[in-house]
């Protein structure tokens, strides 16, 4: 995987900043898609990644934005990272 960072991340409280460090980990372990599919799914059952960041797949990538914290439903304007697989 190559993971670029786009933008600051916000570290407004330590969980978000925890779950920020484990989807990087989950990501850098995953070897193709399959398997980040896989790890994202189990990354999501074991900590809340829904309330702090917004994510999907493209065709041959990962993107991920981070939540507002002022405003759960909204989310930054630039790109957290992106993962290209």
């Amino acid at each position: 995987m190559n993971v670029t960072i786009e933008s600051l991340f916000c570290s407004y409280c330590d969980e978000v900043a925890e779950i920020y460090i484990r989807l990087i980990d989950t990501i850098l372990l995953a070897s193709n898609k399959t398997e980040l599919r896989q790890g994202i799914e189990n990354l999501r059952t074991r900590v809340p990644l829904d309330d702090y960041f917004v994510y999907g797949f493209g065709a041959h990538h990962f993107w991920v934005h981070q939540r507002k914290v002022s405003d759960p439903t909204q989310q930054f304007r630039n790109r957290l990272l992106k993962a290209e697989f």
